[in-house]
This record gives C-alpha cells, sequence and structure tokens, in this order.
C-alpha cells in the first residue's frame, strides 16, 4: 500500500471518531487525552534531542507534559505556578547534575525547550474546549484543508521552493494554495455554525493557516537538525504524534488570541 493511500484511509478512520470525541467529551476527560497526546508527541521531541546528542535534564521535561496541561485546565494562577516549579526544577536538578559546567546553558536551554515546545503550545487547545468546542472544530478544519490543499496542489503545480533548506517538498504555490482553501473553510464554518463576521474569518483562516505552516517548518528544522526523517510510526502513513499537530501547536495560540482580544 502507498504511503499516500495509507494517509486518506488512516484520515478516514480517524477524522470522525477525532470529531465526535472533541464535541461529546467531558473537559476532564479531554484534559486527559491532550495529556497522553502531549506525552507522546513530547517523547518523539525527547528522541530528536537525543539523536542530535543535545543533553537535556527529563524529569522536569517529563513532568511538565502533566503539569502544564493541568495548569490550563485549573486556572491561569496554577499555569504560572507550573511554570515557575519547571524552572526552579530544571536549574536546581542542573546545579547538581554530573554533567560538565560548560554544558549548563545548553543543558537548561534544551530542557526548557523540551517543557515548553509542546505542553505550552497544545493546551491551548484545553482554552478553546472551555471556549467552545466548535472553535477546535474550526481549528481542525482550517488546518486539514490547508495542509491537503498545500499538498495536493504542490504536488501537480508547485515549481518554486518555499523553503528548500528545511521542506525540499514545499512549494510557495502549495503554501498559496494551503492559505486559500484555509480562508474559505474558515468563512464557511463561521458563517454556518459560529455567525463570525466574514473580515474576522477571513483573518482567522488566513493567520491560523500561515501559523500552521510555520509550525510544520518549526518541527521541520528540528526534524533535520536531528537526522531524523518522521518523529514516529504511530500513524500509519503520518508518522509520529508531533508530525501530527506541529500546525496545531502554532494554529491554536493563534486562534485563541484571536477570539480571546476581537471576537
Amino acid at each position: 500500500m502507498s504511503n499516500k493511500l495509507q494517509r486518506i484511509i488512516t484520515a478516514f478512520i480517524l477524522g470522525p471518531i477525532i470529531l465526535i470525541a472533541i464535541a461529546k467529551s467531558s473537559l476532564f476527560a479531554f484534559l486527559i487525552a491532550s495529556i497522553a497526546i502531549t506525552l507522546i508527541a513530547s517523547f518523539e521531541f525527547f528522541n530528536m534531542l537525543n539523536a542530535s546528542q543535545s543533553k537535556f535534564l527529563f524529569l522536569p521535561a517529563f513532568l511538565s507534559s502533566f503539569i502544564i496541561p493541568f495548569g490550563f485546565y485549573k486556572s491561569f494562577e496554577y499555569l504560572i505556578i507550573s511554570i515557575v516549579l519547571i524552572m526552579m526544577l530544571t536549574v536546581i536538578l542542573q546545579l547538581f547534575s554530573k554533567e560538565p559546567l560548560e554544558n549548563t546553558f545548553n543543558s537548561i536551554s534544551n530542557t526548557l525547550l523540551a517543557s515548553f515546545y509542546v505542553p505550552m503550545l497544545f493546551s491551548f487547545l484545553i482554552l478553546l474546549k472551555i471556549a467552545n468546542w466548535q472553535y477546535i472544530f474550526l481549528l481542525l478544519f482550517i488546518i486539514w484543508s490547508s495542509d491537503s490543499a498545500a499538498y495536493f496542489f504542490g504536488i501537480k503545480y508547485g515549481k518554486n521552493r518555499l523553503y528548500e533548506k528545511i521542506s525540499p517538498k514545499k512549494s510557495i504555490e502549495g503554501l498559496i494554495a494551503g492559505i486559500i482553501a484555509g480562508i474559505l473553510f474558515s468563512v464557511i464554518y463561521c458563517k454556518i455554525f459560529l455567525y463570525i463576521p466574514f473580515i474576522d474569518a477571513i483573518f482567522i483562516g488566513f493567520s491560523v493557516s500561515v501559523f500552521g505552516v510555520a509550525g510544520d517548518l518549526v518541527e521541520s528544522m528540528f526534524k533535520r537538525s536531528s537526522g531524523i526523517k518522521d518523529s514516529g510510526q504511530i500513524i500509519p502513513g503520518h508518522g509520529g504524534m508531533l508530525d501530527r499537530i506541529d500546525s496545531l501547536l502554532f494554529g491554536a495560540p493563534v486562534l485563541y488570541f484571536y477570539m480571546k482580544f476581537f471576537i
């Protein structure tokens, strides 16, 4: 079975399951699922750090996958406490580490990156769930439509590379098609289900699509620097968990902040 066919079959099977789970789950159940996804994606990121021979402290990076999402779920005060605890634990553990002193800054920096990159950014989905689960639908439909349009249009018409050093297959033509598709689906969904003004729907579609691509490129940067093709093999035809949520990591905060301050 070709990789493309695997991607399509997996999407058709998992897509409806994911949407039903988002709409019907309680907030606490959503939190548990978010922690599970965060853990899997974080471990994939840990593997990238190990593959690139980058030193980091496992304990704070591991714990952050639990306490950061819980902080988002509980309250802003709990979130601040979680961040402070992770930072304090990181520097204290490094203080008593047997690593050479010259590794101090790199080790702390890598640990904080591992602690906040996935757990912090993915947890904005929890805030979207608290506000309105349909915001998550909007986010997913924009990302999925944008990714699909960019992929298929780029394969057929892509001639100019977007950022060959990081992602050789992405094209400027695919990027433009993805942004147009993201805006189109945003306008349709906002008009039918959320009654969000037309101009806001356009800005949402554009912003989420663009930042979704940025999230994809950032993960590609990490993979290339560590010499890894896919973050994992957990999803047939789609690679690892981090490969699937990389666009959401940047798209979710952008959508939340737009809804928070403009809608």
